[in-house]
C-alpha cells in the first residue's frame, strides 16, 4: 500500500501546508520538529496495520464538543416540520405567554389584509372597522413595539377622520414619550401627516421640551417635521423660543400682538440680549459637538446667534465650532445664511476650512435652492482668488455642462461674468447680499472690481469652450443663452470662433426658417439685441462693480449688420420685427447706416405689420426709428 505523500505548495514565501485528514499532516511550524515526525510515522504504522490509512476521517479541533443525540426517551419531545415551520410555531407560542400575545395575533392577521394595495375600498373599511374593534382602548398598550406600531400606522392611514381622531384622543399625553420612541415616532408622523385636525395639539405637546428633544436622535425628527412642514408663524415662534432660555419655555404668547421672532424680542426688551445669547450658545455647543445640526430650528438659533452676538470671541468660537458642519446647513434657508454669517466674519484659517469641506459636495451645492447663495458669498469676500480657483473654480469648470442646465447651479459661473445682476441670483440671496456689504467693507480688503477681473480670468476660457461647442442649440434653450451671451460680452481671451458661428446662424435665411430663425425665436434674438446694446449702453439692472467690458470684443452691431448686407437679409429680418434690427437702429454705432438701408423699404415693413399676429410692437418701434 503506497503511503500517502504530504502536498506542499512552494512559493517565494515560506512553504504552506494544511491538515488533511489527521496528525500525519503536520503545519509548517512542525516541519522541523522531529518529534512531531516521529508521533506521524508512528500513526502511519498503526494505521497500516489496522487496515484504515486511505479511510476519510474529518478533522476535529480540540474546542469542538460531541453533539448531543437524543436518546429514545426523549423522541416524543422533538419538533416535526421543517426549519422555518419550528421557528414560526415556537414564536406563537412565545406570544402567547405574553399578556397582550392573543391581541397581537389576531390584529396581524387583520394586517394582512388591511394594507394589501388591492383591496377594495368597501372591504378596507370592514377591516378597519374589525381593526379598531380590537384595539379600541388598547392602542396606547401596543404602540411601543416594532410588528404592533406598523398595524397602529395602517390603521392612520386607511382609517377615516373619526377613527384617526380616536386613535389620537387614545393617545395623548403620550406624545412626548413617542416621539423619543424608535417605533412610536413613526407614529405621530402618520397622525400629522393624514390627520390636520390633531396637529395643533402635538405641536402644543412639545412646548416646554424642545431643549430636550432637540438632542434626542428620534425625537429631533418628530420636532423637525412639525416645526418645518406643520407649524405657522406663531407655532414655529414658539417651538423656536424655547432655545433662547428657560422664560421663553415657560411663558407663552397666545395673541397675534406677541413679538413672533428674536429681532423683536430684543427691540422691546434690550437688556435681555445677554441672557438670550447665553442660553442660544449653551444650547448649540452641544448640538455643534456632536455634529447633529441638519435641522431647520438649530439653523434658526445659528443665524439669530451670529446675528446678534456682538462680542468678537464669542462669534470666533462659534464660528471655529462650525466651519466643519456648514456644509450641512446650506439646504435651509436660515442655515444658508448662517453659512454666509461665517465666511464674512471668519478668519482666513476659519474660510479656507468651510470651502475645502464643500469639495466632495459641490454639484449638490451650486444646484441646491439656497446652497448657491453660500458660494456667492465666498466669491464675493475671499481675498485670495488663487486658492478659490484651485479650490472652487476648477471643480466649477468641470462640472460646467451639468451646472449651465441647471436653474440654480447656472447662477455660479454668470455671478463670477454678470456679476449682481437679479437675472441671475435670486432676490433674497441678493438682499442679502447687499446687507452684508458692510461686514464685508471691514473684512475685506481687496477692490470688488479687481477681484471680478481675477475671477472672470480664471473661468474664461472653460466659459468660451464651452459656448463654442454649444453655440447651436444652447442659443435656442433659456439658461444656457445666458452663458453665451456673458460669454461673449465679458469672458476674456479670443472669442473669435464663437462669434462667427453666432453669425453664421444671423446669415441663415429668415424666410425659410420663419419663428425659428436667431433673429426671430424669442430667446436667440435677445443674446444678439443684448451683444448690440451693451456696445453703447449698460443694462439698468447691471452690478455697479462690473468692469467695462474688454477691449478685445468683437464690433457686436457693425459684424451683425455687416453679415446681414452680405447676406441680403436685412430688409427680410426688418419685415419679420426682428428685435436685433431695432436694436441696430437704435445703436449709435450702426443707427445711421441702418436707416439708410432700410428706409428705402418702410412700405414693405408696413405691408408686413398690417398681416402680422405678434410683434406689434416692434414694428411700431422701427418704423418710428425710420421715420
Amino acid at each position: 500500500m503506497a503511503e500517502t505523500k504530504v502536498s506542499s505548495q512552494n512559493s517565494n514565501g515560506p512553504t504552506a501546508y494544511k491538515q488533511r485528514r489527521g496528525p500525519m499532516f503536520a503545519n509548517r511550524k512542525d516541519k522541523y520538529n522531529k518529534e512531531a515526525s516521529k508521533q506521524a510515522n508512528e500513526e502511519v504504522k498503526k494505521r497500516k496495520a489496522e487496515g484504515t490509512l486511505h479511510k476519510y476521517k474529518p478533522y476535529k479541533s480540540p474546542t469542538d464538543k460531541k453533539r448531543e443525540v437524543p436518546t429514545e426517551d426523549t423522541s416524543e419531545l422533538q419538533v416535526t416540520g421543517s426549519r422555518g415551520q419550528q421557528q414560526k410555531r415556537l414564536r406563537v407560542e412565545r406570544q402567547q405567554t405574553q399578556a397582550t400575545g392573543d391581541l397581537k395575533i389576531q390584529a396581524r392577521k387583520l394586517w394582512e389584509v388591511l394594507r394589501r394595495g388591492d383591496l377594495e375600498d368597501d372591504q378596507r373599511q370592514k377591516k378597519m372597522e374589525e381593526m379598531m374593534d380590537l384595539l379600541r382602548g388598547r392602542f396606547k398598550e401596543v404602540t411601543f413595539k416594532h410588528d404592533m406600531s406598523r398595524i397602529v400606522q395602517s390603521c392612520v392611514k386607511h382609517g377615516n377622520e373619526e377613527q384617526r381622531m380616536e386613535i389620537a384622543l387614545e393617545l395623548k399625553g403620550s406624545y412626548v414619550e413617542l416621539s423619543r420612541s424608535l417605533y412610536g415616532r413613526h407614529i405621530l408622523m402618520r397622525l400629522l401627516k393624514y390627520s390636520p385636525k390633531c396637529r395643533a395639539d402635538i405641536i402644543r405637546s412639545f412646548y416646554g421640551h424642545v431643549r430636550k428633544l432637540i438632542r434626542h436622535k428620534d425625537a429631533a425628527v418628530v420636532l423637525e417635521e412639525c416645526y418645518a412642514v406643520y407649524s405657522n408663524a406663531g407655532q414655529r415662534w414658539n417651538l423656536a423660543a424655547e432655545l433662547y432660555g428657560s422664560e421663553f419655555a415657560i411663558f407663552k404668547d397666545s395673541g397675534d400682538g406677541g413679538p413672533k421672532s428674536l429681532d423683536a424680542v430684543l427691540e422691546k426688551t434690550p437688556q435681555k440680549r445677554a441672557t438670550v445669547l447665553a442660553s442660544l450658545k449653551g444650547t448649540l455647543k452641544p448640538l455643534l459637538e456632536k455634529g447633529t445640526v441638519q435641522h431647520s430650528i438649530v439653523h434658526r438659533a445659528l443665524l439669530d446667534y451670529l446675528r446678534h452676538v456682538q462680542d468678537t470671541g464669542d462669534r470666533q468660537e462659534m464660528i471655529e465650532a462650525m466651519r466643519e458642519l456648514v456644509v450641512e446647513v446650506l439646504h435651509t434657508r436660515e442655515g444658508a445664511h448662517a453659512g454666509m454669517l461665517c465666511l464674512l466674519h471668519g478668519n482666513n484659517k476659519d474660510r479656507k476650512a468651510i470651502l475645502k469641506s464643500f469639495k466632495p459636495y459641490l454639484q449638490r451645492i451650486c444646484c441646491e435652492e439656497y446652497g448657491y447663495a453660500v458660494l456667492v458669498e465666498a466669491l464675493d469676500c475671499l481675498d485670495d482668488t488663487v486658492f478659490v480657483n484651485k479650490t472652487l473654480l476648477q471643480d466649477v469648470c468641470s462640472l460646467m455642462d451639468q451646472l449651465l442646465g441647471d436653474q440654480y447651479g447656472r447662477r455660479i459661473p454668470l455671478y463670477i461674468l454678470g456679476g449682481r445682476s437679479p437675472h441671475y441670483v435670486g432676490s433674497d440671496a441678493l438682499q442679502v447680499l447687499v446687507k452684508n456689504d458692510e461686514i464685508k467693507a471691514a473684512t475685506s480688503k481687496k477692490d470688488p472690481a479687481v477681484r471680478r477681473r481675477e475671477l472672470t480670468a480664471h473661468i474664461s476660457p472653460t466659459m468660451i469652450k464651452w459656448a463654442s461647442e454649444h453655440v447651436v442649440e444652447a442659443l435656442f434653450d433659456a439658461m444656457p443663452s445666458q452663458a453665451i451671451c456673458e460669454t461673449l460680452l465679458r469672458a476674456h481671451g479670443d472669442k473669435t470662433m464663437l462669434w462667427e458661428r453666432v453669425l453664421d446662424l444671423v446669415t441663415a435665411s429668415v424666410n425659410d426658417l420663419g419663428d425659428t430663425h436667431v433673429l426671430i425665436n424669442p430667446i436667440a434674438n435677445r443674446v444678439v439685441a443684448n451683444c448690440i446694446i451693451a456696445e453703447h449702453s449698460r443694462p439698468k439692472s447691471a452690478d455697479s462693480t462690473l468692469p467695462s467690458l474688454p477691449e478685445s470684443n468683437p464690433s457686436f452691431g457693425t459684424d451683425v449688420l455687416d453679415a446681414l448686407v452680405r447676406s441680403n437679409q436685412l430688409v427680410d429680418a426688418a419685415c419679420a420685427a426682428a428685435f436685433p434690427v431695432r436694436a441696430l437702429l437704435e445703436s449709435p454705432v450702426t443707427a445711421k447706416r441702418t436707416k439708410s438701408l432700410l428706409s428705402p423699404h418702410v412700405k414693405s415693413i408696413t405691408s408686413a405689420m398690417t398681416g402680422a399676429k405678434h410683434r406689434k410692437r416692434v414694428y411700431e418701434a422701427i418704423l418710428q426709428l425710420l421715420a
